[in-house]
């Protein structure tokens, strides 16, 4: 990379780690107030409650892998009948909660996006801010692109997370209850015997801490590579709109090796931030695998020795080995998100910067107009 094109991209990363993803959320509640608010709330509220039915199914599903394995181990055909029946009836349900949930769920993105998209273009567009952003704050690159991409990337990722996130509360509750009353205890032979009362709620939060720990550790630096590459990817698109604003005065001046020389440095550093990230992602990758592989095999393991000296049925493993799965799901609602979180705090902080760059502006504005006077 040329020393044209270095210069052009340390700033844009730096101006994006000044300011808190945090400060998006003042910036984009307004959606749940003034007109917007009954549209707002009613998606919510529909939501909300699809999440409840959802989880309610699952549970259900669990409780169908006790009776149908039971069923199973006792070569009761009849009851192995009735359970594909049922098990049609709760899968049938559990599509149709899923769609409905897809349906409610980009209904309520797009509204959202559109209102915060059109206040920040109002914004812009006010007391001339549009004009004067290149001066006052020339670090905010391609602010066009904050607006119409990066609010995209902030606002649709949330709705999932909050989805996601009230999805594993209500299902690590359940899963729980029914990982301590089906596991039960067990006694360890230490001594006289070392009895722990649910088990398998042991077995899960620990295997969980596990996974979400390697993952944290291992993902943190994902989250400034993203950085890097959005900044990178922002210097490049930028300054290919200057040479298209520019072009007859680059042809006048002769100019074209050099821009060709600074595009070609910043497009070789948009390349060397995606290899950085596909380096990192080959780590997570690693280890997402080899949980994927570990996570039903666990419970299994942990409940062998009970179902082998018959202390626990076929049909409570299969339920309890059901429901460990489903709470690490749950669990590790921060491990399966890590790299969307990752990619929401770098456009969060992108549109966080334009915001303020807005306040700049009129405070640039109210300076010259008190100079003036």
């Amino acid at each position: 990379m040329n020393d044209d094109a270095k210069s052009l991209m340390p700033d844009a990363g730096a101006a994006a780690r000044t300011v808190s993803p945090l400060a998006f959320f003042p910036l984009a509640r307004g959606f749940w107030h003034g007109r917007t608010a009954v549209v707002a709330w009613s998606l919510s509220g529909g939501l909300l409650a699809l999440v409840i039915v959802n989880v309610t199914v699952q549970v259900m599903i669990t409780r169908w892998h006790a009776s149908f394995f039971n069923a199973l181990e006792q070569r009761q055909a009849d009851r192995l009948i009735a359970g594909i029946s049922q098990l049609a009836v709760l899968a049938l349900s559990a599509a149709l909660i899923a769609a409905l949930i897809v349906w409610l769920r980009m209904r309520l993105q797009i509204a959202w996006r559109g209102w915060l998209s059109e206040k920040l273009i109002g914004m812009w567009l006010r007391k001339r801010r549009f004009a004067q952003l290149p001066v006052v704050a020339p670090e905010i690159d391609a602010p066009e692109f904050r607006i119409a991409q990066d609010v995209q990337v902030a606002v649709e990722p949330l709705v999932e997370f909050t989805i996601g996130l009230a999805n594993s509360l209500l299902s690590a509750t359940a899963f729980i209850t029914i990982l301590w009353t089906v596991g039960g205890a067990i006694t360890l032979p230490v001594g006289e015997g070392v009895a722990i009362p649910g088990f398998m709620v042991w077995v899960a939060i620990t295997y969980a801490m596990l996974s979400s720990g390697m993952i944290a550790v291992l993902g943190r630096p994902l989250i400034h590579a993203i950085e890097r590459k959005n900044a990178a990817e922002a210097a490049l698109r930028g300054n290919m709109v200057k040479v298209r604003e520019d072009a007859a005065a680059i042809v006048l001046a002769g100019d074209e090796a050099t821009k060709r020389n600074l595009l070609s440095g910043l497009m070789r550093g948009v390349l060397a931030a995606w290899n950085s990230i596909a380096a990192l992602l080959g780590k997570l990758t690693i280890l997402i695998n080899a949980n994927v592989t570990l996570m039903p095999v666990v419970p299994l393991l942990a409940c062998a020795p009970l179902y082998l000296n018959s202390s626990m049925p076929l049909g409570s493993m299969m339920q309890i080995a059901a429901a460990f799965v489903q709470t690490q799901f749950a669990f590790n609602w921060f491990f399966d998100n890590f790299i969307r979180i990752a990619d929401w705090e770098a456009s969060a902080r992108r549109v966080v910067g334009l915001r303020a760059a807005f306040a700049e502006s009129d405070r640039h504005g109210a300076g010259a107009r008190d100079a003036a006077a």
